[in-house]
C-alpha cells in the first residue's frame, strides 16, 4: 500500500489525502509484524502481484488498520528536537493518554477482525491459495486476550 492508500483507508477525512504523515517504514513494519507471520508463503506471492482481488478486498483493509494502530502514538505525540510534544491549536486540544489508548485498542480489535476475515476467506478457499499453509499461520498457534498472549 502507498501512504495515500493508507490515509484514505485508515484515516478517512484526513486533511492530508496524500498521506505524507504515513511513513513507508510503518507500512513495511505492519506487513512484517502482522501479515507475513499469518500468510506465510502466500505473502510472497502477494508481493509478486498475484491475487489482486484478495489483496484489494481483504489484505489492504487489514493492513491499513494495522498501520493506523502503529501510528496512533506517533500522531498523538511527536518526537522532535525539543523532546516529545503534543500538537495543539486554538480549535483543537490534544487527546488524553487514556483516549488515545482506547482508540488504539479499538483499532487493534478492528484490524484483528479484518485479519480473521482474510484468514477465513483463504482457508475456506484453500485450493485457490496453495501457497498458504495454515500450520505455519501464527494466528492458528497463538491467541491473545486483552493483550495477554495465551
Amino acid at each position: 500500500m502507498t501512504p495515500a492508500e493508507v490515509a484514505a483507508a485508515a484515516f478517512p477525512g484526513s486533511l492530508d489525502p496524500e498521506g505524507s504523515f504515513v511513513p513507508v517504514g510503518s507500512i513495511v513494519a505492519a506487513q512484517q509484524k502482522f501479515l507475513k507471520p499469518a500468510l506465510n508463503g502466500l505473502y510472497d506471492r502477494l508481493e509478486q502481484g498475484a491475487y489482486s482481488e484478495l489483496l484489494e478486498e481483504y489484505v489492504k483493509p487489514a493492513l491499513a488498520h494495522y498501520v493506523r494502530y502503529l501510528l496512533l502514538p506517533t500522531i498523538a505525540a511527536q518526537v522532535g528536537t525539543t523532546g516529545v510534544v503534543q500538537p495543539r491549536s486554538s480549535s483543537f486540544g490534544a487527546a488524553s493518554d487514556k483516549a488515545v489508548e482506547a482508540i488504539r485498542r479499538r483499532t487493534r480489535s478492528d484490524a484483528t477482525a479484518l485479519m480473521q476475515r482474510l484468514i477465513e476467506h483463504i482457508e475456506t478457499l484453500a485450493a485457490d491459495y496453495p501457497e498458504y499453509d495454515p500450520a505455519k499461520n501464527v494466528l492458528n498457534r497463538v491467541s491473545t486476550a486483552s493483550g495477554i498472549v495465551l
